[in-house]
């Protein structure tokens, strides 16, 4: 089965933001001399208090067939965040709030012994001066936003098919892997899922040509 890549969408299970002003208070002041908002981001991103946030936001929404066999993933490295839209800070006295900003965080962590990554999406909202996350594809998914909604809808129907599954509640994704580096001609990827208990596996494949990138699932197998 192929699709094709179209629109803007991340679709994953909304965690609602936890309010950082207080906490980055500190990091954001700036004592008579002004900040841009490119300084103030890269203290924001630096904090301890975004660092818990990404931290209990991952966990939270850490798949249930993966939280069973590792209660907690502890952050072992952050990446630098892969900035959609740039961040603006407002400034109350003393405070900066974020209002404007969106970027993707990759993160890499222990797994009860076993590194992986995460990436969650977050937004600002400008009426609290707080942050608001989603959980994107776990493991080394390598499409932009666009892919991320799309690939799903191409590679999670077999799945169901293959695991003689008819309850979506039931299925997750665990891990995607990349088998041919990401190069803008396209890659590859293998996906690992559970559905209805079952664990489904499916070799998904990126090809890009002069109208955008088709996605086909193939290999798609109940184990």
């Amino acid at each position: 089965m192929t699709i094709r890549a179209s629109g803007y969408h991340a679709a994953f299970a909304l965690l609602k933001g936890l309010g950082l002003l207080a906490a980055l208070a500190a990091a954001a002041q700036a004592a008579y001399v002004p900040r841009t908002d490119a300084q103030l981001f890269a203290d924001y991103v630096k904090a301890p208090a975004y660092t818990k946030y990404l931290s209990d936001a991952i966990n939270g929404t850490e798949p249930p067939p993966l939280k069973a066999k590792c209660a907690r993933l502890d952050i072992a490295a952050l990446d630098p965040p892969l900035v959609l839209v740039k961040a603006e800070f407002a400034q109350i006295g003393n405070n900066y709030p974020i209002s404007v900003g969106r970027w993707v965080a990759r993160v890499t962590l222990n797994r009860c012994g076993t590194k992986v990554v995460r990436r969650m999406f977050i937004e600002a909202d400008p009426q609290t001066g707080t942050i608001h996350s989603q959980a994107l594809l776990p493991g080394e998914f390598a499409g932009n936003l666009q892919l991320e909604h799309d690939a799903p809808r191409i590679v999670l129907p077999p799945a169901m098919g293959a695991a003689k599954c008819n309850d979506w509640k039931s299925l997750w994704v665990l891990d995607t892997k990349l088998t041919r580096p990401s190069v803008a001609a396209g890659w590859s990827e293998t996906w690992t899922m559970q559905a209805c208990g079952r664990t489904v596996t499916a070799d998904v494949i990126y090809t890009a040509d002069s109208t955008g990138m088709n996605i086909t699932a193939k290999n798609v197998k109940a184990h």
